[in-house]
């Protein structure tokens, strides 16, 4: 059952968004943390490539324009120039070529990264090992949170780059971005964020904030597809780092074709490699121009407000949630604690609601397209599924 007054209280323009994606009218879309819905204007744009491949055969002109709106428009996101974006295949990738820029065994050896980054950015830093890097990790404390005095221990004169999860992807834990932007440049280290788990559903101003380098995907949140990653590098560093992994959209001019030179661009474009994943192009476009239309105030706002009210309801209903209740402590999902996540994701499809799962726990991520009755959905079947979920 729907509490009452919940229908009445959902904006007529959160129900405008949610006609836009057609899952609705059978399911109960709940893991844009795994995959953003379906947008009919994302569809269509998926359509305009396709089309022009029909009947253009190789519009490149076309196709490279569309590349440059992705660049403008990501940065208009984020309070960024044009200048200071990259367009990459992969968050990991991006953070790669940024990695290529430093000779570990010079100067500042040290890179430390926090054990809620996703595994693939952890992997790449290890990595660096192998070209001279110490690596260091910040773990959560006992409370499965990580407070900013947690990255004090890995933070001195050494440290070259201290590499962070803005939102973690197993629980929704969101980590005190100011204070750790604080902590990195007292000792004159550069502060990485991924943002992955969180860019698309809550505003966050690059320059506003200090951070140097960010990367984010659109395949969740910004409602695109997957083949698009952006690379933000605040422009105080352009002159200071030159990647030696590179490709022809890396170049000064991508159109020369000559083979004398390392002709980098004189932005950060330099940090691009080859040619992109052009239907993921167009499709990322279109997702994050409709977010724009909405505004990220907007869109935050109202996911804050639909994660609080499941945290309540989990309470209420004897549930256990693994995400932080603190607000300031949480991003756009909440993890739900299970004893057989696999079989409680399943059971979950199977009732039309359609969720993830990390952890031992499933995750609910929600947009601007759900609603409380979503949630109270989600309740119901949660109650049906018995000893699949953690009570208490």
């Amino acid at each position: 059952m729907v509490r009452a007054g919940v229908a009445a209280a959902v904006p007529a323009e959160v129900l405008a968004f949610r006609r836009r994606f057609s899952i609705f009218e059978s399911k109960v879309h709940l893991a844009t943390n795994a995959k953003g819905a379906l947008a009919d204007v994302v569809a269509d744009a998926n359509a305009e490539y396709l089309e022009s491949w029909r009947t253009e055969g190789a519009p490149w002109g076309l196709w490279a324009q569309r590349h440059e709106e992705l660049r403008a428009a990501f940065a208009k996101l984020i309070g960024a120039k044009t200048e200071e974006i990259a367009v990459c295949p992969a968050a990991t990738s991006a953070l790669g070529v940024l990695a290529s820029c430093f000779e570990w065994r010079e100067g500042r050896p040290a890179i430390a990264f926090d054990d809620y980054s996703f595994p693939s950015v952890t992997y790449l830093w290890h990595a660096q090992a192998q070209r001279g890097a110490e690596v260091r990790r910040v773990a959560p404390d006992a409370a499965g949170e990580l407070r900013p005095e947690a990255f004090d221990p890995v933070l001195d004169e050494d440290l070259r780059l201290l590499s962070v999860a803005h939102v973690c992807y197993k629980n929704g834990h969101r980590v005190d971005l100011p204070a750790l932007v604080e902590r990195a440049h007292a000792v004159g280290a550069l502060l990485v964020v991924d943002d992955y788990q969180s860019c698309g559903s809550r505003p966050l101003d690059v320059h506003a904030a200090g951070i140097d380098v960010l990367t984010a995907g659109t395949v969740k949140f910004m409602l695109g597809s997957p083949g698009v990653a952006f690379l933000y590098v605040a422009e105080h560093l352009h002159a200071d780092l030159h990647p030696t992994l590179t490709g022809w959209f890396g170049q000064r001019n991508p159109g020369d074709f000559q083979v004398e030179r390392n002709d980098e661009a004189p932005d950060a474009a330099r940090f691009q490699v080859g040619t992109p994943a052009i239907p993921a192009v167009f499709d990322s476009l279109a997702g994050i121009e409709l977010i724009a239309g909405v505004g990220l105030e907007a869109i935050g706002a109202w996911i804050d407000s639909l994660t609080a009210l499941l945290i309540d309801r989990l309470d209420e209903e004897g549930f256990v949630p693994a995400t932080p209740r603190d607000p300031a402590k949480r991003g756009p999902q909440v993890a739900i604690r299970t004893t057989a996540m696999d079989e409680a994701v399943a059971e979950l499809a199977a009732r039309g609601l359609i969720v993830s799962s990390r952890d031992d726990n499933i995750r609910v991520a929600f947009h601007y397209y759900n609603t409380p009755e979503d949630i109270e959905a989600l309740i119901a079947a949660l109650h049906s599924l018995g000893g699949l979920m953690v009570r208490r």
